[in-house]
């Protein structure tokens, strides 16, 4: 009777827990793609992201130079580097999405890592309207303001007038370093996977009580959290020191950065 006993497959960790996932040659083209593509825009999502923070500790002039330094990094290769690695993470992972949804009937859980992406499209698109596709435009007062021209006093500005736009950068840096943390991990496991490097084994202990996998996944997620809060505070910082750092904003500058946020479709709601 012993010698016929086998144990339960051990589960794959994957970020849709739940019922087994179909391992179908599909499923790991969508994953690849998803990875790959989140490795290309975690460039520009770092370097983006270090100029608020730098802002915390130096102000508006240390967001502009840290910018500077970031924009001649990627801004040359701005559609390869940004623009098309979002788009395709973005598609892929909802093809995935629905590739499993179908093949596990439904039943396979929305991870919060994965919530906290789709959250971000509707925090995303805005930004990117606002911050690069208002400003090109050539009609006056406007009058296609150059990548020179825009820096970190329009968010300085922002956050000094306009509370909802404050609100809505750290909602973005909430969700946006929280789902990059998660899927950066992720993204090395991949990496090592495709390098043949082996996991290492763990013990594994069926049927453990779901009170002690809580404790693991709380012990796993609270450093994670912890970091997460502590930059959003350190870009929060940022964003009180840069808006004290544009009092001085010349007339013809106000005149075109107000134009930027009234020619914006929610104008009409948010002031």
């Amino acid at each position: 009777m012993g010698g016929n006993f086998r144990p339960p497959p051990s589960r794959r960790g994957s970020a849709d827990a739940g019922p087994s996932l179909p391992n179908t040659s599909i499923l790991r083209v969508l994953t690849n793609t998803q990875n790959a593509s989140a490795a290309v825009f975690g460039v520009f999502f770092t370097a983006h992201l270090a100029a608020p923070i730098a802002a915390a500790f130096g102000g508006l002039e240390a967001a502009d130079n840290v910018m500077i330094l970031g924009r001649e990094l990627y801004l040359p290769l701005e559609t390869a580097l940004v623009y098309a690695p979002l788009a395709i993470h973005v598609l892929s992972g909802a093809a995935r999405r629905l590739f499993i949804t179908y093949k596990t009937k439904g039943k396979a859980r929305v991870s919060n890592q994965s919530k906290a992406g789709w959250i971000l499209i509707p925090l995303v698109l805005p930004h990117l309207w606002l911050h690069r596709v208002l400003p090109a435009e050539a009609a006056a007062p406007i009058n296609a303001m150059s990548p020179s021209e825009f820096g970190y006093e329009f968010a300085g500005y922002a956050a000094r007038s306009r509370p909802w736009m404050t609100a809505g950068y750290l909602a973005l840096t909430t969700f946006g370093v929280y789902h990059a943390l998660i899927g950066g991990m992720q993204v090395v496991s991949w990496i090592k996977r495709l390098a043949g490097v082996k996991p290492k084994l763990k013990a594994v202990t069926f049927n453990e009580p779901e009170e002690i996998k809580e404790r693991r996944l709380n012990r796993t997620l609270k450093p994670i959290y912890t970091l997460v809060g502590g930059v959003v505070a350190v870009v929060a910082l940022g964003l009180f020191r840069m808006a004290k750092d544009t009092d001085a904003l010349t007339a013809s500058t106000l005149l075109r950065y107000r134009a930027i946020y009234e020619s914006a479709p929610w104008s009409a709601v948010l002031h």
